[in-house]
């Protein structure tokens, strides 16, 4: 037992020194060599922390900041790591690899801004729209009440072509049934037309196969389909 305990303490004294060592790397070209097995082993927080102390203990080191900045990328952390790629190209304007990565993180940023205000400006015009329908309810009431259907028939027409023109299939089938659900059969009509225009019998069918909820409303559905196509419509 003695034996057994003397060794593992002889273990672990000579093991602190590697510790110390990965911790405090000797040079620059240490510090990136450990740090690029650390982030291939996935053990982005780990690097992070070594680069850390690296990039304080060898400072001017571009190629030091850019594997940190590229740590920092890995964990998501895209504004520090687009400032870190800064200080490298500052110590080394040439560095065609900081360049590109705050180029890249730039073109993901701005995509991701554009993204969240195209959805922001759908979601707005939306909730628009379905607002106005409901004041103009409460509004006329009864007497212009053919004008707000019209309204309420052109607003859902046009929420189902953008969702069907964006490939939101699964959106556009339940807007379909809602309308059978509520028996709102002339927009339901135009929809199954504009299916027409843009879809083969075959790929409607397997549209509707895929996303309709119940056999009913499957049947329902497939029936106008065949019905519009025997009254003749014609695919322009």
């Amino acid at each position: 037992m003695i034996k057994r305990l003397a060794a593992w303490l002889l273990m672990s004294v000579l093991c602190l020194p590697v510790v110390a060592n990965a911790q405090q790397p000797s040079s620059p070209k240490v510090a990136i060599v450990q740090a690029q097995i650390l982030i291939d082993k996935g053990e982005i927080e780990n690097a992070i922390a070594l680069l850390e102390n690296a990039n304080k203990q060898f400072p001017g080191n571009d190629m030091l900041l850019i594997l940190y900045g590229d740590a920092l990328y890995e964990n998501k952390q895209m504004t520090l790591a687009e400032q870190v790629y800064m200080q490298a190209l500052e110590i080394n304007p040439l560095s065609p690899t900081a360049a590109k990565r705050i180029e890249v993180i730039r073109a993901i940023s701005n995509a991701s801004v554009s993204e969240k205000a195209q959805q922001l400006e759908e979601l707005t015009l939306d909730k628009l729209f379905d607002l106005l329908a409901m004041a103009l309810a409460f509004a006329l009431g009864t007497v212009m009440s053919k004008y707000l259907r019209k309204f309420s028939d052109w607003n859902f027409m046009r929420r189902c072509r953008k969702l069907f023109l964006k490939g939101d299939y699964d959106d556009f089938v339940d807007l379909l049934e809602i309308q059978l659900s509520t028996n709102e059969l002339k927009p339901l009509r135009k929809s199954i037309e504009f299916m027409q225009q843009h879809m083969t019998p075959e790929e409607i069918n397997r549209l509707l196969n895929r996303y309709v909820n119940t056999e009913d409303n499957l049947h329902t559905l497939t029936r106008m389909v065949r019905l519009s196509y025997e009254a003749g419509y014609q695919k322009i």
